[in-house]
């Protein structure tokens, strides 16, 4: 792919552009900015931009019902939005838990099954504890699965749901498990890749429908495409260095749509780059696979 093939959605100086997520249904895309805090939303058809504020920090965002989002606010928990009115309501608190940290900290990044579970990372600020991964039910039951990653980051599924890529950007590694997503058990963890944070930081990733892993590199300016094996097999370079995550999204999943921050940049940085933080789209020759909807067995998740 060449790099001319890049478009620029959505100019925008996002603090920490994140979580792209396209909604099949409405032919939109959602992500967050996460200090802000905000939800926006883009209808490439109309060009029609929304934007909705939260109350805190928002760290990862998952379709539910039409004209619903499910959202993970730092001080509120999971809650419910309803888009036409922007009302808030409390689903539940994984933090509320025995044995939940108690430092403070905040979601970051989230995705939901082919069972229709939510599954969402949670760090502390400091990055001195480790975090953890909760998997949320559609009935409001929050199961811990994973106590021991400090930045928890991108995850997402093999297409037949039994491997699960998790990345956690401490130590810069993308782990891949075995899984059994009936009962949310992972097994046999082992690395799918690994690099020094000098050639880029793994942050938020998505999964083709042949099973190939993009991952988001923040401060190297790219997206690359991983096989299942790890092997790097395309890199998309962007005009930005905070790059932060990536999804499957227009016409037939074969626009790959790509979020990035200005965070902690300098004036002199932003100066070569005045498209940081904004939102781009790059076409792609294997497609995605459609956004599972929390509550909804019967959807397919692309990562």
């Amino acid at each position: 792919m060449k790099v001319d093939a890049l478009h620029c959605i959505q100019k925008n100086k996002s603090v920490l552009g994140e979580g792209p997520l396209w909604d099949a249904r409405e032919e939109a895309l959602y992500w967050i900015d996460v200090l802000k805090p905000e939800i926006h939303r883009h209808h490439p058809a109309t060009g029609i931009n929304s934007r909705w504020t939260m109350s805190s920090s928002v760290g990862a965002i998952a379709l539910a019902e039409r004209g619903h989002l499910l959202v993970a606010l730092e001080r509120e928990g999971i809650c419910e939005l309803e888009l036409e009115s922007g009302a808030l309501r409390p689903f539940c608190n994984p933090l509320a838990l025995p044995g939940a940290p108690v430092v403070p900290g905040r979601f970051n990044d989230g995705a939901v099954d082919a069972q229709g579970n939510f599954w969402v990372g949670w760090l502390t600020h400091s990055r001195e504890q480790p975090g953890r991964l909760f998997r949320i039910s559609p009935s409001g039951e929050v199961t811990t699965i994973l106590t021991d990653p400090v930045a928890p980051n991108g995850l997402g599924w093999s297409p037949d749901g039994k491997t699960f890529y998790f990345t956690d950007s401490h130590i810069n590694t993308i782990w891949a498990y075995d899984c059994d997503l009936v009962s949310g058990t992972l097994s046999n963890r082992r690395v799918l890749a690994r690099q020094e944070r000098q050639f880029g930081i793994f942050d938020g990733l998505s999964v083709d429908a042949e099973g190939n892993i993009w991952t988001a590199l923040y401060g190297g300016g790219a997206v690359v495409q991983l096989s299942p094996r790890g092997e790097e097999m395309e890199r998309i370079h962007l005009p930005v260095c905070l790059v932060t995550s990536c999804a499957f999204g227009g016409p037939y999943l074969k626009q790959l749509m790509i979020t990035s921050a200005v965070r902690n940049q300098s004036a002199a940085e932003l100066a070569g780059q005045p498209l940081a933080g904004s939102v781009f789209s790059h076409p792609v020759l294997v497609a995605g696979r459609p956004e599972a909807i929390f509550g909804d067995t019967n959807e397919t998740k692309r990562a």
